[in-house]
């Protein structure tokens, strides 16, 4: 799955919606975002953990540390992020 934290917004979609592919920058309207990647979820009972989380997105190219601001966003809206799951990328990196 996929997400961006917009202003104070944590929006999220599947990879593919309708046979679409569904894109970052779809997801944010093609606006500015302070943090872009994917991430996954493992569900137990009615608990949400997000099992994998990453800046990775082709189009923005988000900070190494807006992961954390992502993860954030994430546990403010009651999901669980396990530290062992967050990879950090350096997009800028050669």
């Amino acid at each position: 799955m996929i997400y961006v934290v917009v202003s104070d917004r944590l929006l999220v979609s599947k990879r593919q919606a309708r046979g679409e592919h569904i894109s970052h920058a779809v997801l944010a309207s093609g606006g500015p975002v302070e943090a872009a990647g994917e991430f996954e979820v493992a569900l137990d009972g009615r608990n949400r953990t997000v099992s994998a989380l990453n800046n990775l997105s082709g189009h923005y190219r988000p900070r190494t540390e807006s992961v954390h601001l992502a993860e954030e966003a994430f546990e403010e809206r009651g999901w669980h992020v396990s530290p062992e799951g967050i990879q950090a990328y350096d997009l800028e990196a050669p």
